[in-house]
């Protein structure tokens, strides 16, 4: 029943209002002085029960039982990257709440499918990286090492460490990240 304004001062129920979103949050008893309206974001029609999931929401004249995913984990159907739903409403369009299991997953459509372009070129692209790293600590070693037997200054070991290093920094080099993730890394010296 809508609000009727009175002649007397009373005490009625009303049911709280979100500003934002118009939704629910709580009942109580106002004092209302006579011949005055509600105070601000409420209403004295009683919501409906709510079932899970859902939120009851007032349009200005009844309640509305809306679709609530705010306390759901939602991913995002694009990058698979948890999504925050900041108010109630149906789930948008890019958003799932079936979780991704495990990396390199695009989702197809019903469910989550492995990306297989996608493992292979982050398998290549730390290949790249590893190779790369292994290059320059293998050319700073045998540097060092060559420093050495240039000055005069090397132990044995360290002279028949260069040619070692050499050889693996030769092995190192025909290494093709495109293989990854089956690749057969030479072994580093020791």
């Amino acid at each position: 029943m809508a609000f009727k304004f009175s002649g007397k001062d009373r005490t009625i129920r009303i049911y709280n209002l979100r500003a934002d979103t118009r939704e629910f949050i709580g009942a109580g008893d106002a004092y209302i002085p006579a011949n005055t309206g509600l105070p601000a974001d409420c209403t004295n029609i009683a919501p409906p029960d709510v079932p899970e999931g859902k939120v009851a929401v007032f349009n200005g004249t009844t309640w509305d039982l809306v679709e609530d995913y705010r306390n759901q984990t939602l991913y995002s159907k694009e990058t698979g990257e948890r999504v925050y739903i900041a108010g109630p409403g149906t789930l948008p369009a890019d958003v799932t709440t079936i979780a991704p299991d495990g990396n390199y997953m695009r989702w197809g459509g019903e469910s989550w499918e492995k990306d297989t372009e996608a493992e292979r070129a982050a398998a290549v692209s730390f290949a790249e990286g590893e190779k790369k790293r292994l290059m320059q600590e293998a050319t700073l070693t045998i540097e060092t090492l060559q420093d050495a037997v240039d000055l005069g200054e090397a132990s044995e070991n360290e002279v028949s460490m260069l040619p070692v290093w050499k050889k693996y920094r030769v092995y190192l080099s025909r290494v093709s990240p495109d293989a990854a993730p089956d690749i057969e890394w030479p072994a580093l010296p020791v």
